[in-house]
């Protein structure tokens, strides 16, 4: 199983330069035994044959004769009525079986030579139509991680986010995409309604003329817009869940074999609680009436920046093979146990299939960010425009799927425990037709005053729109409105309307819209705000504080460098409103960064925070996330800070501002929390910065006490040697501190052998990086780095 040949940039194929030998999923390749005979089917069910499991599906003309738009549960659902009525077992093929019938024996991209696939009604070697063509398939297995050992009837891992599709590409119709290796995959309740359902809301939306058109919306005055982005906008209005999946049957036993172990993100690990102890520790944080300013990295170079000829070096440094060059575009959460989490898309290009989320947690007690990890990856799919949103305690991680045309607006999975377990994926159900947009979330997601839910996305062009719930997500509906700006940060005004500022590609005579409803998002009346217009690259920030009053971010200049006449400066600007927004106590944003483009930076002119987004934890302070700079940063102040107008910070060299200030910490205390899968041991006290920060060893436990985690800090930052395990007891990764900001990191192969070596300063990465051969831990691949910059690559990284 797995791709064994280079895939050609041929016009035909269109293999991007970075995926060389495949996606990431498609590796390593391994060998696997098939030890039990199965039939199945020649071709995938048709119409009629559906029809007698579900006599309402009417099925879709572009996909007949075949049965299409069918969730994975519909599916399986078909597999058990058939067995009852024919008195035999019938279910979906394990994705081995899928691939081993696909091939016919075959070792090529396709099951037939050379660069083209056969075509719909085409049988291969062995006798199987449109396993390359056609209706995309679903398979019995969680999508999941291939192991390095050889195989015998594998299902899968035992869980997952998306049940495995193949037979072609789900957004993109390329032969690459119809490989035999090629894995694509959804949730298995996609869609979450039946297809005929689908069908009539799609019909409802093209006779009524209530429907929302949800573009165009027009704007009086001197407001202007362009209408750009349109590779984010929906081919197909209210086509949600209407795909070309579906499925063909086996007859066979059920699989004896056992699920593997899902591989879990970093992120998810360790998490404490929120109970009574830790929501004290959360509290704790810097007096509130005096001045405070942080500034931190948050994400390691490589692999920001990595430019896409190079990405192989990435092999050498241990990150998970589905994290890419470009991070952006985060989500941020305040969890009540204290913690801050960020998600943001990584890729190469923003529209491709091979987008994926990745993910960083700053635990409460620590001064450093995790190193960053593979948070979710729904394959073949552009995962797109993460958003978090703490739902009174209840963390929602909200993103849309941006190229897939039977796709929703967003989708979302939520958390009870801080993020450390997570919901099946809920998709929305739409009960009425909905306007355009584009499958963006932004930052905004809350609960009026009446606990409906609202959240934000983009909509076509300069537009940006509410997406509302009234039965706690149950159902939900446009509201109708389209605001004055792409990327439209939103809050509710104490009044009950709805406040949206910005967010690009509009303004008023060169300032940011300023977008005000009283009717729920139905209408929107636009006006101008005192800020800057925004363009490229570029999104505001808003939120209400805990405190009443609005904090709102943004740059001065647009991403060509433009300002309003009465903007005299450039940079990043952050500011606070008692009124709603209508007066507001602006202050320039200290010790930020040009963007990470070179022609973008001399075209702008100025400091930027690129794509941001804010929240505050419950010890008041207020955090604001820059991308689109080198590196990513994280900004944490109070409003104090803002309100005091006090020089000492804006003098301040960026390496005072990064520097962790606490000098002692007092009250050490033992603690002890139980955990999804274990336990967690900490030390820590109160420092004299007011902060609570571990200080003395942390360590997470299995189920049966086994070590999964161990590291020892000192006033929040870590000393010595960090180290983490697998489940299964051997060592995952271990960090060497030489001092907190300048570690070597050794990653190891499930053998215990040594995988890859790397030394990182400031998360810099710094001088030789290593990548050893599992089989016989010799060196296979290297690379040589600068300040973060790859310099030069040495050997093949191949299979390893």
């Amino acid at each position: 199983m797995g791709e064994t040949n280079e895939t050609p940039r041929t016009a035909f194929i269109k293999q991007p330069v970075y995926l060389k030998w495949g996606d990431w999923d498609e590796h390593p390749v391994h060998e696997v035994t098939i030890s039990q005979p199965f039939h199945m089917a020649e071709a995938e069910v048709k119409v009629g044959q559906f029809q007698q499991f579900r006599a309402a599906y009417r099925g879709d003309p572009a996909t007949a004769p075949y049965a299409a738009g069918i969730s994975w549960e519909d599916a399986t659902a078909f597999c058990r009525w058939l067995s009852e009525k024919e008195g035999m077992t019938y279910r979906l093929p394990t994705e081995a079986e899928w691939e081993y019938a696909c091939r016919a024996g075959t070792t090529t991209w396709f099951s037939s030579p050379g660069e083209a696939p056969p075509g719909i009604g085409v049988p291969n070697a062995w006798g199987f139509l449109n396993m390359h063509a056609g209706v995309r398939e679903w398979c019995l297995d969680w999508h999941g991680e291939y192991p390095f050992e050889s195989q015998t009837d594998p299902v899968g891992p035992s869980s997952g986010i998306a049940r495995v599709i193949r037979g072609g590409g789900l957004e993109n119709d390329l032969p690459y995409y119809s490989r035999s290796a090629n894995r694509a995959g959804l949730p298995p309740n996609f869609p979450p309604v039946p297809l005929e359902e689908l069908q009539a809301v799609s019909q409802k939306a093209k006779v009524s003329a209530n429907a929302p058109s949800g573009a165009g919306q027009a704007q009086s005055g001197n407001y202007k817009s362009e209408m750009g982005y349109k590779n984010f906008i929906r081919d197909i209005p209210n086509n949600q869940g209407n795909s070309t999946i579906g499925f063909r049957v086996v007859a066979a036993p059920p699989p004896a074999t056992k699920p593997g172990d899902p591989l879990l993100p970093f992120a998810v690990l360790g998490v404490l609680p929120t109970n009574v102890t830790t929501r004290e520790l959360a509290k704790h944080g810097p007096p509130a009436n005096k001045p405070h300013f942080r500034k931190r990295l948050l994400l390691p170079t490589p692999p920001e920046n990595t430019a896409p000829s190079k990405l192989a070096a990435l092999r050498a440094l241990g990150f998970h093979r589905g994290m890419l060059r470009h991070n952006h575009c985060p989500g941020l959460v305040a969890c009540d146990n204290g913690d801050l989490i960020v998600v943001m898309f990584t890729a190469v290009g923003e529209t491709t299939p091979d987008v994926a989320m990745m993910s960083t947690r700053l635990r409460h007690g620590a001064d450093q960010w995790d190193m960053p990890d593979l948070f979710l990856d729904m394959p073949d799919i552009d995962d797109h425009a993460p958003l978090l949103w703490n739902d009174h305690g209840r963390i929602w991680f909200v993103w849309g799927m941006n190229k897939f045309n039977a796709g929703y607006p967003f989708q979302y999975i939520t958390s009870d425990d801080n993020g450390a377990t997570w919901s099946p994926v809920n998709f929305p159900h739409f009960p009425e037709p909905v306007g355009g947009y584009s499958a963006q979330p932004i930052t905004s997601a809350f609960r009026d005053r009446a606990g409906n839910i609202l959240i934000a996305s983009d909509a076509i062009g300069p537009e940006s729109v509410l997406w509302k719930s009234t039965d706690n997500g149950a159902t939900w509906f446009d509201t109708g409105g389209r605001t004055g700006g792409r990327h439209t940060v939103f809050v509710e005004m104490r009044d009950g309307r709805l406040l949206g500022f910005g967010g690009k590609s509009s303004d008023i005579e060169g300032h940011m819209p300023r977008s005000v409803s009283d009717d729920g998002g139905k209408t929107w009346k636009i006006s101008q705000t005192p800020f800057c217009m925004l363009g490229g690259n570029q999104r505001p920030s808003l939120i209400r504080l805990a405190s009443g009053r609005l904090f709102f971010a943004g740059d001065l200049q647009t991403d060509k460098g433009f300002t309003p006449p009465d903007i005299k400066d450039k940079g990043v600007w952050v500011a606070l409103s008692d009124d709603d927004g209508e007066t507001w106590k602006i202050r320039k944003l200290p010790s930020t960064q040009r963007h990470e483009l070179p022609k973008r930076s001399a075209d702008m002119g100025g400091d930027t925070i690129g794509y941001s987004v804010t929240r505050q934890t419950p010890n008041g302070m207020i955090h604001l996330i820059a991308t689109m700079t080198e590196p990513c940063l994280h900004y944490e102040f109070n409003e104090e800070w803002i309100l005091s107008g006090s020089d000492e910070v804006d003098n301040a060299s960026d390496e005072t501002l990064t520097r962790n200030k606490a000098a002692r910490v007092a009250g050490i205390r033992e603690y002890t929390e139980k955990v999804p899968g274990g336990t967690v041991l900490y030390s820590g006290g109160i420092a004299d910065d007011g902060r609570f920060l571990f200080h003395g060893p942390v360590r997470w436990l299995g189920p049966d006490g086994e070590v999964l985690h161990d590291a020892t800090y000192h006033l929040g930052q870590f000393q010595g040697t960090e180290t983490h395990y697998r489940p299964s007891g051997t060592l995952s990764w271990k960090r060497e501190y030489k001092t907190p900001a300048l570690f070597e990191w050794t990653t190891y192969w499930p053998d215990g052998g040594t995988r890859t070596r790397s030394t990182w300063r400031d998360l810099h990465g710094e001088g030789k990086a290593v990548l050893f051969d599992r089989m016989t831990g010799m060196e296979v691949f290297s690379i040589n780095m600068e300040n973060g910059l790859v310099r030069s690559l040495k050997g093949d990284p191949e299979e390893n």
